[in-house]
């Protein structure tokens, strides 16, 4: 059963930056799950929002601003002091954290409100320079955004973001053209049935966001191959989990 860290252990730092990151590889997590927008420079960072209004003392949308404005920003106070002066990190920055670690990288391109032109290149050639092509997963909401990667380099692991339950979910799977790896739907519309069919597919299940024990065990009963958490520590400390 895999444990994916949501942004990182974002239930104990704060989200998407590399002291959630760590916090991750500290609580024994298999994979983090992060967002990845481009800078107006054209720099691959990790960000869940358009903007740095929640997540920073700054207000800038990530896309109108370059890297060297957004490292001036401090995206650890919002949640708690003692992170005072936590750096928006930067895809190249993460990369480099984990390369010497057992944990793998769940990339989510969040490509809304804009398409980020090119973005999908910058990723890849990151991912190269590191080695780690067999160790991460490339997720979108934006199937396009996935097909232009698979595209580009075909060998590379895709998942599906689902946000709506789709009619012959895998024929669409199917007719995209791409191999997927792995879908994420959300938690409430991930039933047996699916888990099956994506099996049979070849297919790995990963819900999201899943936080409470009880429900967890829900979908391990389902089959499901892993689980995405704000709290992977929950579920790395419990041997009940564990043995399920």
């Amino acid at each position: 059963m895999k444990i994916i860290a949501h942004r990182g252990a974002s239930s104990d730092a704060p989200e998407n930056t590399l002291a959630a990151f760590q916090k991750a590889i500290d609580h024994g997590a298999d994979s983090i799950e992060l967002d990845v927008r481009l800078t107006k420079d054209g720099v691959p960072v990790i960000c869940h929002d358009a903007t740095i209004k929640r997540t920073s003392d700054g207000t800038a949308a990530i896309h109108e601003a370059n890297l060297s404005e957004l490292k001036q920003c401090d995206f650890g106070s919002w949640f708690d002091p003692s992170f005072a002066g936590e750096e928006i990190p930067t895809l190249d920055e993460t990369l480099r954290l984990v390369k010497d670690t057992d944990m793998d990288l769940n990339i989510e391109v969040k490509n809304s409100p804009i398409i980020h032109v090119g973005i999908e290149q910058k990723m890849i050639d990151l991912v190269h320079k590191y080695g780690m092509q067999d160790r991460v997963l490339f997720s979108s909401f934006d199937h396009q955004c996935l097909k232009r990667i698979h595209l580009l380099d075909a060998r590379v692991k895709i998942g599906f973001i689902l946000h709506m339950n789709l009619v012959h979910l895998f024929d669409y799977i199917k007719n995209s053209g791409i191999e997927a790896y792995s879908i994420h739907p959300h938690h409430f519309y991930t039933t047996k049935g699916m888990v099956s069919e994506a099996h049979a597919c070849g297919i790995k299940v990963y819900p999201y966001t899943i936080d409470d024990m009880e429900l967890a065990e829900q979908y391990l009963a389902k089959g499901v191959d892993g689980v995405i958490t704000n709290k992977p520590l929950l579920f790395k400390s419990s041997s009940g989990f564990s043995l399920i």
